[in-house]
């Protein structure tokens, strides 16, 4: 069975991965995970930074049409293919000096980038 192509496959991600990275868009952040481990009668808080590369931006006033977007947060694209792992709510994003709470998890069309919705 042959599988169609589509334009929003894996060649346009990396186009679009490419493009940024040539305008010096993408700057240097890190999505944090902290997951339980160590002796179940001990249990200690292990931190995994994954640094990636992503950008921030604000939310437009149309997109803040309830409560789930406050005036604060910010979108913080990710470039998929620089980050290894599949972010989580339960993640922090740092960039630009400031440290994030991941609030929601979109993937764009072309699938070059994680948008976060994040949240201080």
């Amino acid at each position: 069975m042959r599988s169609t192509l589509s334009v929003l496959d894996d060649q346009l991600a990396e186009f679009l991965t490419d493009a940024l990275i040539a305008f010096d868009i993408p700057q240097a952040c890190v999505v944090t995970r902290s997951e339980m481990g160590g002796d179940p009668a001990e249990p200690t808080i292990i931190t995994t930074p994954h640094s990636c590369e992503g950008w921030v931006d604000t939310y437009q006033a149309s997109e803040r049409i309830d409560d789930s977007v406050l005036v604060s947060d910010r979108k913080v694209f990710v470039v998929a293919s620089t980050l290894s792992i599949t972010p989580t709510t339960s993640d922090t994003v740092t960039i630009g000096g400031a440290t994030f709470s991941i609030i929601s998890i979109q993937r764009d069309p072309a699938g070059a980038a994680w948008v976060l919705q994040a949240r201080v």
